[in-house]
């Protein structure tokens, strides 16, 4: 969980320091200007009257009326803040300039909504950045003055001190010699670079630099941030503190919230800041409190409190996290995050970070003594990674949780998330020359009550490596693998937390009950695959012969488990344990060709300047069918049919099959490419010419090995895709069977976005005869008429430069049911956000989600304070986050 920067971020210089050039002995000067340098014999300053020349720095104008009609006498102070203005108030001594005003550039630099911008005024040295001891200091005044009794001197009108992009001006600033004080009287403004600071009075004590203002209103242009403070004060460790302090981001007159304090403390030279008895106003209704917060004033890490987060749900009640951030050391540092939930109680999270050259990593846990389960609950976690020499590295990535329920119950603001287990492994990784070794350990902890045990890997040794051999151009590439497969499976009926579950035939077995044969086997597999080949390619082609052996060891123990039937029955014939071959292996010879031409063009499409390629590519495989159905699936899957594993040297992943194979694979890719590389548009088109029936198969749940593909060609495989502009873009890809005449699978994607704040989505894809694995059963769902048939349809789109729309409709043609729909409207201003969603989805949770659909309802609302972040709804934005693409982009460009 992100938590917003803390909203006093302000940082300014207290220009008054330059009232040490009053302390010039002068009489009477009219329209006076004057340069005091810092006298590096006496410590003091010595300051000459000077000539009015065009060398001199300019001095700045009267705030400039841009109302049509007399501007109101300026509210003092907090008052500024708390009442709202006039339409026809002019707040130009903010630096505010109206959307109208504003120049075309300046327009486009912010919002559409917004109706106005702080624009900091040209001025002379703005943005000098010469340090300030090299300096000198101007002043000029209507007149001076300097009464010798009193050792008072004093400058009247339109006083301005500047050195360098440092400025303060005022009706009338004096010295008092005697005492050491500076005091500027009547519309203070002070101004360093991109901060404006207004006052009814300020004084400086000169020998240690303490200085008070009184009714002070700030601004802070390039945060678009203002405040007001009853006193300011700078302390003599140079700790500012703010009475009765203010923050807003809003625009002048339009308080929508704002921030409140009695007591802010900022340290810039340690970067931390404090506030005490923090309030939220809303319309200048009080809407939250906090005693206290503590916060950072640039990017040094400080201990202290973090922004709150505030939420509710249906599960958890309101829930209120309160961060604890703690600075260790510059290499270390933790946070805590009590979480209290209205109907579970206090869950307390942690991490603890620590960073080294070598290495990084986290330590993080969680405990809550839930009272709707009723029992504890917990989670603890390690994940490092680093190098003890420069050619080890460690990874450890080690995650353990109390229930199945854990993260389908809970919030959490640590980083772990998972849909259905969460990693217990641990890797040591030695880099050679060209090679490379591995020795892990992995483990699962599931997440989930309907998924099958996964296999561990207790340990894992992996070889990889590939070298030339010398100047004859071949290459030679291994691998080799050793692990110990074994997994803890699940005993008696299924579970979950209201009890156990029944359907018709009485009460459900746990998924790990059906398993039966093969699949209950354990053991150790050594694999070995050496791989030569020639590669051979230029500038208009290639041509690879390459040949390999795969060779796979086990010795395997087996739970003699039996097959239960739909009744629950155990049938004891139904996988042979007595004559099971447990030491099975397989040594298949591999050979392959790979070759492609490269063909290109210069082409005009719509007027547009192109390079178009013509990439025509033949894949021939061939290796021999051997019996492997006496073998287990540890790690082993079909690999997903697309265009790209027409090129692959195997249909399986993993080391437990090897695919029989004696095909030929033809695709042709073309591309248009511009000047400048980017590919604008790409179109493939490949099919599999199989001249042999494909006989080795995967095993199902019930140990036996499914039916053989006797096509004699793959279905074809297409995809493609379209940059018609910089706003509109398609992607598509399909899987069309020349044999049965229909098509396999296929989708098409198509999003137009022709700037950030616009974005529109509209997808479809599908995919026949789907088998899919029951984890509840055990089995595969081999029904031809299973199909995914579905269509999916995103926007946001503006209304006005205010009020946009949202939606989103997922609709399942197949089961005729709507999927997940939703929709809302969102408000945007210059100053906060607020968004309205109604939701209606499918829940997929747990049991739900293999037994039957349950459809949910739900109301969601967010509001973002801009400059505080969101304070409520954060599941809204990771909501249209996963719904909506493009929106992430959408508001990483937002103003």
């Amino acid at each position: 969980m992100a938590y917003p920067k803390p909203p006093f971020r302000p940082s300014f210089s207290l220009l008054l320091a330059s009232g040490l050039l009053l302390a010039q002995p002068a009489t009477s000067l009219a329209v006076s200007q004057v340069e005091c340098r810092a006298d590096s014999a006496g410590g003091g300053w010595v300051c000459v009257p000077l000539e009015a020349t065009a060398d001199l720095p300019p001095r700045p104008g009267k705030p400039v009326v841009r109302a049509t009609e007399a501007a109101p006498e300026p509210e003092r102070a907090v008052s500024e803040l708390r009442q709202p203005a006039a339409q026809t108030a002019d707040f130009s001594e903010l630096d505010w300039v109206p959307r109208d005003q504003l120049t075309e550039a300046q327009q486009a630099a912010i919002a559409p909504y917004c109706s106005g911008d702080y624009i900091e005024p040209p001025r002379a040295g703005r943005d000098d950045n010469t340090p300030f001891d090299q300096l000198p200091v101007y002043a000029s005044a209507d007149s001076s003055s300097f009464e010798q009794r009193n050792q008072t001197g004093t400058l009247q009108g339109d006083v301005l001190l500047q050195q360098g992009r440092l400025q303060a001006q005022a009706n009338q600033a004096s010295f008092d010699q005697a005492n050491n004080l500076v005091r500027l009287n009547g519309d203070v403004r002070l101004r360093d670079q991109g901060v404006l600071v207004l006052g009814d009075r300020a004084q400086m004590q000169i020998d240690s630099g303490e200085t008070r203002i009184e009714q002070v209103r700030y601004v802070v242009h390039d945060a678009n941030a203002r405040g007001s403070a009853e006193k300011l004060m700078r302390r003599d460790d140079a700790v500012i503190v703010m009475t009765d302090g203010s923050y807003t981001t809003c625009d002048p007159g339009r308080n929508t919230w704002s921030l409140h304090s009695d007591d802010i403390e900022l340290d810039q030279e340690k970067g931390w800041g404090e506030a005490k008895h923090v309030t939220l106003k809303v319309k200048d209704v009080p809407v939250f409190y906090t005693p206290y917060i503590y916060f950072p004033l640039d990017d040094r890490r400080q201990t202290g409190l973090l922004p709150p987060s505030l939420s509710n749900s249906t599960d958890n009640g309101t829930e209120l996290v309160t961060p604890y951030y703690i600075n260790i050391a510059p290499n270390y540092d933790a946070t805590l995050y009590p979480r209290l939930m209205s109907k579970r109680g206090l869950q307390m999270e942690g991490e603890f970070r620590y960073m080294q050259p070598g290495h990084e990593g986290q330590v993080s846990a969680s405990f809550l003594d839930d009272r709707e389960f009723d029992d504890n609950r917990w989670m603890y976690g390690w994940e490092h990674m680093g190098g003890l020499q420069s050619r080890w590295t460690t990874e450890v990535e080690y995650f353990d949780i109390s229930d199945p329920f854990y993260f389908q119950d809970l919030n959490s603001s640590l980083d772990a998330r998972s849909d259905t287990y969460v990693n217990q492994r641990g890797a040591v990784t030695y880099r050679g020359n060209g090679w490379q070794f591995e020795a892990a350990v992995h483990a699962y902890e599931l997440a989930t009550i309907t998924s099958v045990t996964p296999y561990e890997r207790l340990p894992q040794l992996r070889l990889d490596g590939g070298h030339w051999l010398g100047d004859s151009g071949l290459k030679f590439d291994y691998r080799a693998e050793y692990a110990y497969f074994d997994r803890d499976l699940g005993r008696g009926f299924l579970e979950g937390e209201d009890g156990v579950h029944f359907d018709a035939f009485g009460p459900i077995w746990t998924p790990d009950e059906n398993l039966v044969g093969l699949q209950r086997a354990t053991g150790h597999r050594v694999s070995l695959s050496p791989r030569l080949s020639y590669p051979m390619q230029n500038s208009w082609g290639y041509f690879t012969p390459a040949a390999r052996v795969q060779s796979t060891y086990y010795d395997l123990d087996f739970d003699e488990r039996q097959h239960r039937d739909a009744t629950g029955t155990a049938d004891p014939l139904y996988f042979d344990y007595d004559n099971a071959d447990t030491n099975p292996s397989s040594t298949i010879p591999v050979a392959s060709l790979d070759a492609g031409l490269y063909f290109d063009r210069d082409t005009s499409w719509f007027g547009r300047d192109l390079r178009q390629t013509l990439e025509p590519r033949a894949f021939y495989l061939y290796a021999p069918n051997r019996d492997q159905d006496d073998q287990p699936l540890f790690d082993t899957n079909e690999n997903t049919f697309s265009y790209n594993s027409l090129f692959r040297d195997d249909r399986f992943s993993g080391n437990d099959r090897v695919g029989d194979a004696n095909q030929l694979a033809l695709g042709v890719t073309s591309r248009a490419l511009e000047s400048n590389g980017v590919e604008r548009a790409r179109a493939s088109f490949g099919q599999i010419l199989y001249f042999e029936d494909q006989r080795v198969q995967l095993l199902n749940t019930e140990g036996q090995r499914r039916e053989e593909d006797d096509n004699s060609t793959s279905a074809y495989a297409a995809e493609f895709m379209y940059r018609v502009s910089n706003a509109w873009k398609l992607r598509g890809d399909v899987l069309w069977d020349p044999e049965e005449n229909n098509n396999n699978a296929g989708s098409l994607l198509v999003n137009y976005q022709p700037e950030p704040r616009k974005v529109i989505n509209a997808g479809y894809r599908f995919r026949n005869e789907t088998n899919t694995f029951n984890a509840l059963t055990g089995q595969f769902n081999e029904d031809e008429n299973r199909r995914i048939d579905q269509s999916d349809l995103s926007f946001i789109w503006p209304l006005n430069p205010q009020w946009s729309m949202i939606g989103r409709w997922q609709h399942d043609f197949a089961g005729d049911r709507t999927l997940e729909a939703f929709g809302g409207l969102e408000y945007d201003s210059c100053c906060w956000k607020f968004r309205f969603i109604n939701r209606y989805w499918v829940d997929y949770n747990e049991f739900e989600s293999v037994t039957h659909d349950e459809g949910n309802r739900g109301i969601f609302l967010q509001v973002v304070l801009k400059g505080l972040g969101s304070v409520t709804g954060n599941r809204v934005d990771s909501l249209l986050d996963e719904g909506i693409p493009g929106y992430r982009e959408r508001e990483n460009n937002a103003f």
